[in-house]
């Protein structure tokens, strides 16, 4: 399940491209299959960077893999990185987790280069509301503990230089899983009407071209669990405070 596409990422041959909070690696499978790219996955839970790593030595060991990758623990409030590293950075399901929001959005644009392109996604306002009216068990630490609007989305992008050039919303079809998880309780994993839909809901998923999946396409903008913001970064210094000011031009240095 892809939430951030490639192409509109503008991914191209020999970037270096960083997956924050990659998870099992569903961004960072796709982004080796790019001839030339290097490939950062990331997360701060080692057990699932250990099921990512198995699956990208699977696929380099099936000659499925075109680009070398890197997987390591790390926490997405300090990324590990110099100012203006990667071409492009991928950050799908993280901000609605974390404890600040905003210095994660700052390291995210420090890392990237002047020119380079952001895929954000979060859980859709709407969905969100619903989800956490229906069991108090979702919004606990550790989970989504809060809930963006586009707007907000936007403006917080915008306060360190990552101009937003496109969006979209996604997996319509994952939105009533949650609901009925929700419904009949999250720790009750093993109910049956939930367990039934995702079995379904795998099947669709794993179907290459499917009547399901242009059905779903066409519910993304009114149901979609996802909005994936796209933005590039415009050139200037960028802090936690926002991007600095360019200073008055009497103070500034002419080139030598």
């Amino acid at each position: 399940m892809i939430t951030v596409n490639p192409k509109l990422l503008d991914v191209r041959p020999g970037d270096i491209i960083l997956d924050v909070g990659c998870g099992e690696g569903r961004h960072a499978w796709t982004l080796t299959e790019y001839s030339g790219c290097q490939v950062f996955a990331m997360d701060m839970d080692r057990e699932v960077l250990l099921k990512n790593l198995f699956m990208l030595k699977t696929m380099a060991n099936k000659g499925e893999t075109n680009s070398p990758y890197l997987v390591l623990q790390a926490d997405a409030l300090h990324l590990p990185f110099p100012d203006a590293t990667f071409d492009r950075v991928i950050c799908s399901e993280v901000l609605e987790h974390v404890d600040d929001e905003v210095q994660a959005t700052a390291e995210l644009a420090r890392v990237l280069k002047p020119g380079g392109t952001l895929g954000l996604s979060v859980p859709t306002w709407l969905t969100e509301v619903v989800y956490w009216k229906l069991d108090k068990n979702y919004s606990h630490p550790g989970g989504h503990i809060r809930i963006f609007t586009e707007k907000q989305l936007k403006k917080l992008l915008q306060k360190f230089n990552l101009r937003v050039y496109n969006y979209d919303k996604r997996h319509a079809f994952h939105s009533p899983y949650w609901f009925l998880r929700c419904l009949f309780r999250l720790h009750r994993e093993n109910s049956l009407i939930p367990s039934l839909y995702f079995r379904w809901l795998n099947w669709v998923e794993s179907a290459p071209r499917s009547f399901f999946k242009h059905l779903e396409r066409r519910l993304d903008p009114f149901l979609g669990k996802s909005l994936v913001l796209y933005a590039q970064k415009v050139s200037g210094p960028v802090t936690a405070a926002g991007v600095a000011p360019a200073a008055p031009k009497h103070q500034q240095k002419k080139a030598l």
